[in-house]
């Protein structure tokens, strides 16, 4: 059953990413950005979320969601990285245009990657080590600059429940670089959906937004302790309360 349930989880999600992605392209010479990020990029995030709801029985709950600050022009949000579904469920969820920072190769997916190419988003190409963060250093500044927040993975790469890798540093030197304050974000969404996991397993993923670390007059490693000791330790609240409410697979 829960292969059925995910073959139509992915029927449906080509369906969106035809309709979704493919008007995002369409109208690329049309609508400014900030229209087609509102119309096409959030509506795909919410939809397939509601889809995976529906679909696979893979709800969410959120913790919170005052600490998000709505008129903060310039916001880093740093998150837990255990799926893809963070990617769909943060930038429909948050009340500002988000920019992800990604791999530029993403660009030759079709329709997807086309419609990310077309938002003025932060794409880097990691084989060009030190230019690189240099150029997302750049554009990421274009990107605050505008009023759009950032939305990094500290880790680098999904991490599976229960493991624990060292942050990265790359995300509070931006912060740090452009004045950025730091929204952290603790989920569990790696018990719904792991990694290069077809089948989706039924439960309540917690999403939990703590306070706003402020970035100004900390060092590098300060910010990045602070920001990795939260996400860790809320996480670890978030597995002891929810033991035993993720259905086994």
């Amino acid at each position: 059953m829960k292969v059925i349930r995910a073959s139509l989880f992915y029927l449906f999600a080509c369906f969106a990413t035809v309709v979704l992605a493919g008007g995002c392209v369409i109208t690329w010479p049309i609508l400014p950005w900030h229209v087609r990020y509102r119309m096409f990029g959030q509506r795909y995030g919410r939809w397939l979320v509601r889809a995976l709801d529906v679909l696979c029985g893979v709800k969410y709950e959120v913790i919170g969601a005052q600490n998000i600050p709505e008129n903060a022009d310039r916001l880093l949000v740093l998150s837990k990285h255990q799926s893809a579904w963070e990617t769909l469920f943060l930038p429909g969820f948050l009340p500002r245009p988000m920019s992800f920072v990604y791999k530029q190769s993403l660009h030759w997916i079709p329709l997807l990657g086309w419609s990310l190419k077309s938002l003025p988003m932060v794409a880097v190409d990691r084989k060009k080590g030190a230019s690189a963060y240099a150029n997302f250093l750049r554009r990421g500044k274009e990107v605050v600059n505008r009023g759009w927040w950032i939305m990094l993975f500290p880790e680098g790469t999904r991490v599976a429940p229960g493991k624990r890798i060292r942050y990265k540093t790359g995300g509070v030197r931006f912060a740090l670089a452009c004045g950025c304050d730091v929204l952290p974000v603790a989920l569990n969404s790696g018990h719904c959906w792991g990694r290069n996991q077809f089948v989706k397993n039924p439960g309540t993923i917690t999403v939990s937004f703590g306070p706003v670390i402020k970035s100004e007059g900390k060092s590098v490693h300060q910010l990045n302790d602070e920001v990795e000791n939260w996400i860790e330790g809320e996480l670890a609240r978030i597995e002891g309360k929810e033991a035993g409410r993720i259905e086994a697979s």
